[in-house]
């Protein structure tokens, strides 16, 4: 949209015409307030130190399988180590010992938002690198199938990446942390595929015409987070990877759940690999 579209645009709404004027430093006044990033890396509202006080511990696995954290606990390969101080159901902190070092398990709430400030809070400790394990919609089952899939990129349909990089379409991993994921796959002699995500905040607005556009831009699946992980972890100087697997089917004929949470031998795998990867960064 060029300035004088945006002029009649908001002359239309009774807006007044502010649009790319400096208000407050550096930050210029948009026509859509998500537009407005900030690159100030001090913010008034940061990680309290007292409550979270830096750790040892560098490397965490990032992971949305309930089930798969239930069962290591109970078998005792993990332990609680904290609990994050957040309204509502406070997540925990696992430990998890390895021949090597210590990292920790995170079991995370859903959502960007979510995703970003455990992110945050983890790296204030201490942690510097993070590999992500969850399930995500498959636009194309044909070609996802039932490899494992590195996301190397997310459409950035969601709100909080735009908080941390300047307006884009795409986010990507970072190319060392790409290299050094794909060389353990590799050796763990992994069937995988690198691909392009999309990054939504709406789980239940996946319309026929956003799928199809999704899938001819490239995207091969559709979550909820990624987008978030790979901005912060850039905005912060991390090393963070996210692996999926493809759960239910989203396609503009339907949608399939596939009773994709049952895969317990899938995401007992994937969480495995994870584990594996984080090791490795």
């Amino acid at each position: 949209m060029n300035e004088n579209e945006v002029r009649n645009m908001m002359a239309e709404n009774g807006e007044e015409r502010v649009v790319g004027q400096k208000l407050c430093h550096n930050i210029r006044h948009e026509l859509y307030p998500i537009l407005e990033y900030d690159d100030n890396q001090q913010s008034i509202t940061v990680v309290k130190t007292d409550i979270y006080p830096k750790r040892a511990i560098k490397r965490c696995v990032i992971t949305y399988f309930q089930d798969v954290v239930v069962k290591l606990e109970t078998s005792y390969r993990i332990f609680e180590a904290f609990k994050l101080r957040i309204e509502g159901k406070r997540p925990e902190v696992y430990q998890l010992d390895t021949p090597t070092e210590s990292i920790y398990i995170l079991l995370c709430p859903l959502g960007a938002p979510q995703a970003a400030r455990m992110m945050e809070i983890l790296s204030a400790m201490g942690v510097e690198k993070f590999v992500v394990c969850g399930g995500a919609g498959t636009l194309d089952d044909a070609v996802t199938g039932k490899k494992i899939l590195l996301a190397c990129a997310a459409v950035r349909d969601e709100g909080t990446s735009y908080h941390y990089l300047p307006p884009a379409r795409e986010v990507t991993i970072n190319d060392k942390v790409r290299q050094k994921v794909v060389a353990c796959l590799e050796a763990e002699q992994q069937d995988f595929l690198t691909i392009k995500t999309w990054t939504t905040d709406a789980s239940f607005r996946e319309t026929p015409d956003k799928v199809e556009m999704r899938r001819k831009e490239g995207c091969a699946t559709v979550e909820m987070e990624c987008a978030a992980y790979y901005a912060v972890a850039e905005f912060k100087g991390l090393d963070c990877a996210v692996l999926l697997y493809a759960g239910d089917v989203v396609h503009e004929a339907g949608w399939d759940y596939r009773n994709w949470h049952a895969r317990t031998d899938m995401r007992e795998h994937l969480f495995d690999l994870a584990v594996k990867c984080v090791l490795k960064l």
